[in-house]
């Protein structure tokens, strides 16, 4: 058993070396990239303000205010000629009810634009399923946020709504803290350049977190200097059990 033991602290002191290591070299490869835009030529930071002329009062106030009003009428216009454009369709997302500190899972939403009535048939039908109704322009794009998530988009995220087939967005996303986390979804109609917010949801994912989950977020919120001296400890303790066994034997 006291081998054992040892030889546990032999392994978990040579992760915490690897470890505390790679984490060091990120950290300094971050740091040499900050002072590498630090040092960048000030030309290439764009004129400076001070240099710039500045009109007088009389001249540019009626301009600002003709333009302003203008750009309001226009935008106004633009605005209700897109609503006018929408139609309504099914529209329906998955999310998982419980999920597992630092391993992916996946996030659906999923729009019907042939006419049915459901969208739900085009989900994996594996987590928690959330129907409802959009109304969407002839694109739409749809995004996933979470502050405690890494989020990587596996389809595209601006989709031309298909009457043919179910559209289908798709995100791989990896909890980084335990807990009740939440994630949100936005769908937006665009028009051009322009995207107008058409529809929002919420959803709560329960992140549960092992044993080993528990000690990579410890580990993680350490700095390399302390992993490395802790693993340092553990490696040290680790050979003075096993050289004590062996000897002793």
């Amino acid at each position: 058993m006291f081998r054992f033991i040892s030889l546990l602290l032999v392994i978990a002191g040579a992760v915490a070396l690897w470890y505390g290591g790679q984490k060091y070299l990120a950290e300094q490869s971050g740091g040499d990239r900050a002072a590498a835009m630090d040092s960048a030529p000030a030309e290439m930071a764009g004129p400076s303000l001070d240099s710039s002329p500045s009109p007088s009062l009389t001249d540019s106030v009626p301009n600002a205010v003709r333009d302003s009003l203008n750009d309001i009428v226009s935008t106004s216009s633009a605005s209700d000629e897109l609503l006018e454009s929408l139609r309504t369709v099914p529209i329906a997302h998955e999310t998982p009810r419980q999920a597992r500190f630092g391993r992916a899972f996946e996030v659906t939403v999923a729009i019907d634009g042939t006419g049915g009535d459901s969208a739900a048939d085009a989900l994996p039908g594996e987590g928690n399923i959330v129907e409802g109704e959009a109304r969407v322009s002839a694109d739409v794009r749809a995004t996933l946020s979470g502050e405690n998530f890494d989020i990587e988009s596996v389809t595209p995220l601006i989709q031309t709504v298909s009457p043919l087939t179910e559209n289908i967005w798709r995100w791989r996303v990896t909890p980084l803290e335990a807990g009740a986390q939440e994630l949100v979804i936005e769908l937006f109609a665009l028009d051009g350049d322009r995207a107008m917010p058409v529809r929002t949801f919420r959803d709560r994912v329960e992140v549960q977190v092992s044993p080993v989950g528990q000690a990579i977020a410890v580990a993680d919120s350490l700095s390399p200097v302390a992993v490395v001296v802790g693993g340092v400890g553990s490696l040290l303790a680790g050979l003075l059990g096993l050289f004590r066994f062996f000897r002793g034997g």
